[in-house]
C-alpha cells in the first residue's frame, strides 16, 4: 500500500508527539472549552433525546457521561457528550474545515483514554492528531464538499476522531490506516438539519464513530485500502467536487506546520452558529461606538459571504435551535446587551416581543466579492454590517476576525470565565476546570473524570423534581 491513504497512516502512527508546549496547551484550552460546553448542553433536549434513545442498550462502564453523571461504555458516552458539546453551537471551529472539531474529539477522547488508562499528555497529543488529519481532509476538498451541504463535523469529523483514537490506541500504521478507512463509512449529515436537533446529534454521532472505527481496525478487521481516496466510489469522488483542490493538497497539508499552529481553534464568545459572529461583533461596536439604543435603529443590513447567507436561514425563528441560526434573532440580542448568553435562545426570549420587534429590520446580502465558493482562507471571510438610525444617519462597521477567532484569540482567563458560566458554581467544577488547563501534566484521567461525573450528577440531581 502507497500513496495518500498511507501517507495518512504513517502521520497519525508515526509522527513524534513533540508538538511544543504552546500546542499542548491550545490542547488544553480546548478540552476546557469543549467539556463546558458539554456542561451547558447536558439537559438540551438533543441530549435528553439521544440519551433516552439509547438508555435500553446503554452498558455500564468507566465513562461519565453529562446528562446524568452515570458510567457507561467509551462509544455512548462519546455519543451522549458530544451531543451535549454542540447542542448550544457555543463549541470551537476548525475555520479551514467549516467543522465543529472539539465537540467531537474531547468527548471521544475523553471517553476513550477513560477507558485506556492514558494520560493527560497522551489525550492532548491525540487530540492535536485529530486536528491534523480534520485539516488535512479540508486542505483536499474543501470548499467544495461544504457548499454541496455536506455537514463537516459529520464528514471529515469522524476520520479525523478515528486518528485521534488510533493514535491514543498506538495502532500501527496498517491498523491506523484501516481505522481511517472503516471511518469513511459513518461520514454523512447534511446541512439541512441546521436548526434541528439533529444538527448536534452529527457531533455525538462522530466522536462515537471515531471510537468505533479505530476499535475495528484493532481487533483486525480490514476495509479498503488506498481505493477509499483515489478513484471512482472514493471517499472525494463521492463527497467532493470537481473544483476541490485534490489530495495533493492534503498530503502537502500533513507535510506543514501542524493544524492547530497553522489555523488554531475558534473558541465561540456566543452560543449559535459562527456564520453569526462576525456581524454581531460588528454590531456590538457599533453600540459601543455610537451608543444608539434598539428603538433608535430603522434597518441593519449585514453583507455577507454566501457560506453565512446560507447557514443563517431563519428569519422568523420558532424554536431555540433556529434561533441559534437566525442572524435576524442575534442581532435582536446584540442591540439590547452587551453580554450574549444560552437564555437568549431560550423559548421565552423568542417570545420577548421587544425582541421579536428587532427582528424585521435584519436583513442579508451577499458580497459580491464573496459570492464564490472558496475556502475560508485567512481573512477572506468577513462581514460589513451598515445599520440605519431613525435620524437619518448611516453607520458601518466590518469585521474580519470575530471575538475569539485564533487572530483574535480568547484570553485563559476569559475562557476560564466562559467555563464558570457555562458549569454549575461549585468547588467540584472549579477543581476540574483547573485539571483540564493543565491536562498535559496529568498522569491519568482518574480525577478529571471523577469530578466531570460529579459536576454531572450534582447538576442532574438539582434537576431533578423533589418527591
Amino acid at each position: 500500500m502507497s500513496g495518500p491513504l498511507l501517507r495518512l497512516a504513517r502521520h497519525v502512527a508515526d509522527r513524534p508527539a513533540d508538538w511544543g508546549a504552546d500546542l499542548d496547551h491550545a490542547a488544553a484550552r480546548t478540552f476546557v472549552d469543549t467539556v463546558a460546553c458539554m456542561l451547558a448542553g447536558r439537559d438540551d433536549p438533543a441530549t435528553r433525546g439521544v440519551r433516552a434513545a439509547f438508555a435500553p442498550w446503554t452498558a455500564p462502564g468507566p465513562a461519565p457521561e453529562v446528562a446524568s453523571g452515570t458510567r457507561i461504555a467509551a462509544p455512548t458516552a462519546a455519543l451522549v457528550n458530544g451531543t451535549a458539546a454542540h447542542a448550544l453551537d457555543f463549541d470551537d471551529v476548525l475555520e479551514p474545515a467549516a467543522a465543529h472539531a472539539s465537540a467531537v474529539f474531547v468527548p471521544a477522547l475523553l471517553a476513550l483514554g477513560t477507558e485506556r488508562g492514558a494520560s493527560g499528555a497522551q489525550l492532548a497529543d491525540a487530540l492535536l492528531m485529530a486536528f491534523d488529519v480534520m485539516a488535512a481532509f479540508a486542505a483536499a476538498m474543501n470548499m467544495a464538499h461544504y457548499d454541496r451541504g455536506w455537514h463537516t463535523t459529520l464528514t471529515f469529523g469522524p476520520i479525523a476522531a478515528a486518528a485521534g483514537c488510533a493514535r491514543l490506541m498506538r495502532l500501527d500504521a496498517a491498523r491506523a490506516a484501516v481505522a481511517l478507512s472503516a471511518a469513511t463509512s459513518f461520514s454523512s449529515g447534511s446541512k439541512r438539519q441546521f436548526g434541528s436537533d439533529m444538527k448536534p446529534i452529527h457531533a455525538g454521532l462522530a466522536a462515537q464513530a471515531g471510537i468505533v472505527a479505530a476499535r475495528l481496525a484493532e481487533t483486525g478487521m480490514s476495509a479498503a485500502g488506498e481505493a477509499i481516496l483515489d478513484g471512482r466510489w472514493s471517499f472525494p469522488d463521492l463527497f467532493g467536487g470537481a473544483d476541490m483542490p485534490g489530495l495533493g493538497a492534503l498530503v502537502a497539508r500533513l507535510e506543514g506546520p501542524p493544524a492547530m499552529a497553522a489555523f488554531g481553534a475558534w473558541v465561540k464568545a456566543y452560543p449559535c452558529c459562527a456564520s453569526a459572529h462576525r456581524p454581531m461583533d460588528a454590531l456590538k461596536l457599533l453600540r459601543q461606538s455610537e451608543g444608539f439604543v434598539p428603538d433608535a435603529v430603522a434597518a441593519v443590513v449585514a453583507e455577507v459571504s454566501a457560506i453565512v447567507h446560507g447557514n443563517l436561514m431563519y428569519r422568523d425563528p420558532a424554536t431555540p435551535m433556529e434561533a441559534r441560526f437566525s442572524l435576524n434573532h442575534c442581532l435582536a440580542i446584540v442591540a439590547r446587551k452587551d453580554r450574549v448568553e444560552a437564555a437568549d435562545f431560550a423559548p421565552a426570549a423568542l417570545a420577548d416581543p421587544d425582541l421579536r420587534a428587532f427582528w424585521p429590520k435584519v436583513s442579508m446580502r451577499i458580497a459580491p466579492d464573496l459570492a464564490t465558493p472558496g475556502a475560508p482562507a485567512v481573512g477572506r471571510e468577513r462581514a460589513r454590517l451598515t445599520v440605519v438610525l431613525t435620524d437619518g444617519r448611516s453607520l458601518s462597521e466590518t469585521v474580519v476576525f470575530p471575538t475569539g477567532h485564533p487572530r483574535m484569540p480568547m484570553a485563559d482567563a476569559d475562557l476560564a470565565a466562559k467555563f464558570d458560566a457555562c458549569a454549575p458554581a461549585t468547588p467540584d467544577a472549579a477543581a476540574l476546570r483547573d485539571l483540564l488547563f493543565a491536562l498535559p501534566a496529568a498522569p491519568d484521567l482518574t480525577r478529571i473524570t471523577q469530578l466531570l461525573a460529579a459536576v454531572a450528577a450534582g447538576a442532574a440531581q438539582e434537576k431533578a423534581p423533589s418527591k
